[in-house]
């Protein structure tokens, strides 16, 4: 199978490839803008998750997310594997299968797979991989039209930034984009993005991309610069950007001595502000190999911390929409949005796996005569004072959630540890309740995800039905089963 597939693989990089590329160059932004449009195709959401992932590497420092060995998907190691063994012949050419042999020799362990790598060792001297022998020129001939040429001004490189934000939905692939697309339009070696902290002394460093370091990663867990460590970190929190190089300065110049510690020959940076404040820090360095960066790319800079602002800025607005989307507004617990998505992920799993699952349905008494009389300020603040007795309680179990699902009722689902938590936690929500004011109780009922409940829409019913018969319990009245029955048809609306 493998050998057909890189056969098939060989057509397109034979044929569709530049004449004079030598090797395959790594760009993660590319992959990640093709993955994210194609995933909004449902049948290609699978190629697009390969592609994402086809510049992780298999030693983890790769791209976009850092994934190691077998966490790459299997998809994404073959891409990476074909495309560094195809290479890039000459056009309508084969390739030459022995070196390129040996380049993915070179590179089992570190960026391929070295279980593939065998693998395709074996295919290969079994003679199952086909030689090349399809004329693709009229096809290619008929698509150079709607292929644009490549440009490499920094300029083109900056403007196209923006439709690629807009294309891409994550906020830790804008920021992989953006920095990519810096570090070409710059000629940079590194370009790094962080965040400045609350307290002002130090940057948290969100991204980092180009020719990095061993101890370097491209989305650091915990990696901090404080003002020690770079010299005009106070210019930039004054919204000031700054240049430097080691050409320019004194040996005993701290910026100078800042940029021979890390190898650096100079330095740009400018400070991403967002209204009147600085958000965070975009910088750009040269080896010290490698050219000065200059005030044009100083420029530059400056565009690129324009569009990371204009990216944050849109983010949190989506974040705030789906906040508004799955918040109720009165209570701040979760909607019945939030409800109906914890119940088919839970019922989404086998039965073995969700029997200790429970869910608990409240509501608060008297909340029409509160309302009637007291005015519906007091009985929000009512509504208000059950959420949080019922959010206080539920803390005991890790892994729980509480929702508000329509005027006063309430629900609370125990994702583990249901069958002994429920009952403690409906006693210490309604002491809770009963404790914030005088007069003030819930009616409750519990119901366990056993086996023979078959869909959310079902535990909801039996716990809807087991509350409606405390409620009469507690009014000193015998159950009615056949109540019963027809308060369980009514409720059939909860059905996710």
């Amino acid at each position: 199978m493998c050998g057909a597939l890189l056969g098939e693989i060989s057509i397109v990089f034979t044929h569709v490839r530049p004449v004079g590329t030598v090797d395959v160059v790594p760009d993660p932004a590319a992959a990640v803008l093709a993955a994210s449009v194609l995933s909004r195709l449902p049948e290609l959401d699978g190629v697009a998750h390969a592609i994402r992932h086809q510049y992780e590497r298999w030693d983890g420092s790769g791209g976009p997310h850092g994934l190691r060995g077998p966490d790459i998907p299997l998809a994404s190691r073959l891409l990476a594997m074909s495309s560094t063994l195809v290479g890039h012949p000459q056009h309508g050419g084969s390739p030459n299968w022995t070196a390129r042999r040996r380049r993915v020799d070179e590179l089992l362990g570190t960026t391929l797979d070295p279980g593939l790598g065998a693998m395709i060792a074996d295919e290969i001297e079994s003679g199952a991989v086909p030689l090349i022998d399809a004329d693709l020129d009229s096809v290619l001939e008929s698509l150079e039209q709607f292929v644009p040429p490549q440009h490499d001004s920094p300029v083109e490189a900056l403007v196209s930034i923006g439709a690629t934000v807009r294309a891409v939905s994550r906020m830790p692939d804008v920021l992989q984009v953006i920095g990519d697309q810096a570090l070409r339009a710059l000629e940079a070696t590194t370009v790094t993005i962080s965040r400045v902290g609350h307290d002002r002394s130090h940057s948290h460093v969100l991204l980092n991309v180009g020719k990095l370091s061993d101890s370097a990663e491209t989305f650091p867990a915990q990696e901090l610069h404080d003002s020690d460590d770079r010299p005009g970190f106070d210019l930039l929190l004054q919204g000031q950007g700054y240049l430097r190089s080691v050409d320019e300065g004194l040996s005993d110049d701290p910026t100078t001595a800042s940029l021979h510690a890390r190898g650096r020959r100079s330095e740009a940076a400018w400070p991403i502000t967002i209204g009147q404040d600085v958000w965070g820090i975009v910088e750009a360095t040269t080896e010290a190999a490698a050219r000065n960066l200059d005030h044009d790319d100083l420029a530059t800079l400056r565009l690129v911390a324009t569009h990371i602002s204009a990216a944050v800025v849109q983010a949190e607005r989506i974040a705030e929409f789906e906040e508004l989307a799955f918040k109720d507004p009165l209570t701040g617990l979760g909607n019945r949005r939030v409800l109906d998505i914890r119940l088919l992920e839970i019922f989404g799993r086998p039965a073995v796996d969700r029997q200790d699952v429970a869910v608990i349905m409240c509501d608060v008494d008297g909340l029409k005569i509160v309302n009637d009389t007291l005015g519906h300020s007091a009985g929000d603040a009512l509504l208000v004072d059950a959420a949080n007795s019922l959010a206080t309680a539920a803390e005991s179990v890790a892994d729980s959630t509480v929702c508000r699902i329509g005027g006063d009722e309430f629900c609370v689902v125990l994702d583990g540890g249901g069958m002994l938590s429920s009952q403690p936690v409906t006693d210490l929500a309604t002491e809770l309740f009963s404790r914030s004011g005088e007069g003030r109780s819930m009616s409750c009922g519990i119901a366990v995800a056993t086996g023979e409940v078959r869909s959310p829409g079902e535990l909801l019913r039996r716990a809807d039905v087991a509350q409606y018969e405390q409620k009469r319990i507690r009014k000193g009245l015998p159950p009615d089963t056949r109540h019963s029955t027809d308060h369980d048809r009514r409720r059939t609306r909860r059905d996710p």
